[in-house]
C-alpha cells in the first residue's frame, strides 16, 4: 500500500512539472503575442500619424486651398465690395488658416451689421452671410440728421432726411450721437414707439415727433398740419377710436386747433386755438 502511494506520489509529480511547463510555455507565447499586438498597434498608429501629418501639411500649403472666391448674402444697405473690405478675407489665403471668428468680429465692427455668418466651402469659396440693421428714425441733433434702428443703434449721420422716408424725432437731450454707439435714453424708445403707434392708427398720417419731457411728447401730422399730444405708446392703441373720432370731427367741421390731447383717462381733448 505504501509502494503504491508512492508511485502515485511520484506520477502525480510528474504530472505538476509538466503542466508547470506548458503554463510556461503558454504564458510565454501569451506574452510574445501580446508584444507583437502592441507593435502592430504603434504602427499603425505611427502610418496613419506620418499620412495625418502629409495631409494637413498639403492641406494648408497647397495652391489647391487657396480662397479664390468670396460669396456674400443679406446685404441690402452694404454693398459687396464694403463687406468684402470690411472681413478682411484677403484672396490667395489659405482656406484653412481663416479665423472664422476674426472675420465675424471685423464685420460687426461696422453698424449695419447685426449678425454674421462665415463657411468654408472646400476647396476655395467663402461664403459670407449678414443680417443688416434695420433703420427706424431719424433723430436731429444738434442742427444734424442721424439714421438709428429700433434699439437706439446709430447706423449713419445723413445730410438731409428724404421725404416721407422714416419718421423723424426732435427734442432728444443727450450729450451726443456718434455713429456706431446706442442711444440709452429711453425717450428715445418711447418716442418710436408712440408714432409708431399713431401710424399704426392712421397709416402714413405722422412724420415727426417732438420730445418734450419724458412723458410728454408732440406728434406731427401730415393732414392740416394736426398735431397730437400724448405721453406712452400704451394709450395711443387703446384710445385709438378716440384719436379717429377726433380727426374726423376736426375736418369735419373744419376746427383750427393747438393739438389733439390723449393723456387724459378714456378721452382724447380737443384743444381749439383762441381767435
Amino acid at each position: 500500500m505504501r509502494w503504491w502511494e508512492k508511485g502515485n506520489e511520484e506520477i502525480e509529480l510528474e504530472e505538476l512539472e509538466e503542466a508547470e511547463e506548458l503554463e510556461e510555455e503558454g504564458e510565454g507565447e501569451k506574452h510574445l503575442s501580446l508584444g507583437i499586438k502592441i507593435t502592430k498597434i504603434l504602427i499603425f498608429y505611427l502610418v496613419i500619424g506620418f499620412v495625418g501629418w502629409n495631409f494637413f501639411y498639403f492641406m494648408f500649403n497647397s495652391e489647391y486651398c487657396e480662397i479664390k472666391e468670396v460669396i456674400i448674402k443679406g446685404n441690402n444697405q452694404l454693398s459687396e465690395e464694403e463687406i468684402f473690405y470690411k472681413s478682411q478675407i484677403k484672396l490667395g489665403d489659405n482656406i484653412f488658416k481663416l479665423s472664422k471668428d476674426n472675420t465675424i468680429n471685423y464685420l460687426k465692427q461696422d453698424p449695419w451689421i447685426k449678425e454674421a455668418e462665415v463657411k468654408r466651402v472646400i476647396p476655395d469659396k467663402i461664403i459670407i452671410s449678414v443680417e443688416e440693421r434695420e433703420p427706424s428714425a431719424i433723430i436731429y441733433f444738434n442742427e444734424e440728421y442721424f439714421m438709428a434702428d429700433q434699439e437706439g443703434m446709430v447706423l449713419s449721420q445723413i445730410v438731409q432726411p428724404a421725404e416721407e422716408f422714416l419718421p423723424l424725432i426732435t427734442g432728444l437731450e443727450t450729450t451726443e450721437l456718434k455713429v456706431g454707439k446706442n442711444i440709452i435714453e429711453p425717450e428715445f424708445r418711447t418716442a418710436l414707439e408712440i408714432i409708431n403707434s399713431a401710424n399704426l392708427i392712421l397709416p402714413d398720417k405722422f412724420y415727426k415727433i417732438k420730445i418734450l419731457a419724458p412723458d410728454d411728447f408732440l406728434i406731427f401730422s401730415t393732414v392740416n398740419d394736426l398735431v397730437v399730444r400724448a405721453s406712452q405708446a400704451e394709450e395711443m392703441v387703446s384710445k385709438g377710436y378716440l384719436l379717429k373720432e377726433a380727426f374726423e370731427k376736426i375736418i369735419k367741421e373744419n376746427l383750427v386747433v393747438e393739438y389733439i390731447d390723449m393723456r387724459f383717462k378714456d378721452r382724447a381733448v380737443i384743444k381749439v386755438k383762441e381767435q
